[in-house]
């Protein structure tokens, strides 16, 4: 996870970015995911996190079933969605915390 500062001229609290979450396909169905999202959660709400952000080429089972939603890529941390790659169709999802 990495972690962005608040943006007050923005109205943005401070924030997380998960990069690369990805479960090896041998592994999945086994919980490993879950397992993995759920430390997220526990250490984006210890370190007080507004939000947590993903993006997603694929249908975001996991992190819907968490609690994320579609979002904005305007509402995420600057640096990071002015990173996305607009070729790549991603999805944004997020989850206030």
């Amino acid at each position: 996870m990495s972690l962005h500062p608040a943006d007050p001229d923005a109205g943005r609290g401070p924030a997380g970015v998960l990069y690369n979450f990805c479960v090896a396909p041998r592994s999945q169905g086994r919980g490993v995911g879950d397992a993995l999202l759920r430390a997220a959660l526990t250490e984006a709400d210890a370190r007080s996190l507004h939000a947590l952000f993903t993006a997603t080429t694929g249908g975001g089972e996991l992190f819907l079933r968490h609690g994320f939603a579609p979002a904005s890529a305007e509402l995420a941390p600057r640096a990071w969605a002015q990173s996305l790659d607009p070729a790549r169709n991603s999805r944004v999802l997020a989850r206030t915390l």
